[in-house]
């Protein structure tokens, strides 16, 4: 039988508290740099990726965006992997945990792809991208909200 993090013991359980308090904030702390970097609303974010003549601002070139690729790839991979393995030790139910494990893992990848693809393909992305980053985000944070709720609930 595999075991649910309320049944870990204490040693195992604190790992697991702190990385739900990393996801948590985690998001929070991407919106504040996305934020500071681009602004808000559709029209910064597409300054941002396609640049400014009047404001001189230079536009992003594939080598920007496969050096951001390039590490978020990895590590993303690594903590989406953690955490979705943690899910699924959790005690929410079947469906949930797919749910979760499946929209971490699909909005990784548009959160990695969707700005190269807003760039190079289509400006029309920015809303998927936009949906993309709130969706993202939500799977993080009410994954870990499952495990703080685990990690705090008492043997069977």
């Amino acid at each position: 039988m595999i075991p649910k993090i309320k049944d870990f013991p204490a040693e195992l359980k604190l790992p697991v508290f702190f990385l739900s308090l990393y996801c948590i904030f985690g998001p929070f702390v991407n919106l504040a740099y996305h934020i500071s970097k681009k602004g808000i609303g559709i029209e910064n974010a597409l300054r941002y990726y396609f640049g400014s003549e009047e404001e001189m601002i230079p536009p992003q070139s594939l080598v920007s965006f496969l050096e951001v690729m390039h590490f978020h790839t990895w590590a993303q991979l690594s903590v989406i992997f953690i955490l979705s393995s943690l899910v699924a030790l959790s005690s929410a139910g079947r469906k949930i945990k797919i749910f979760l494990i499946l929209s971490l893992f699909i909005s990784s990848i548009g959160h990695i792809f969707l700005p190269s693809l807003v760039r190079f393909v289509s400006q029309k992305l920015i809303y998927l991208l936009f949906l993309d980053t709130v969706f993202f985000s939500a799977s993080i944070i009410f994954s870990a909200i499952i495990l703080l709720k685990d990690v705090f609930s008492k043997k069977e």
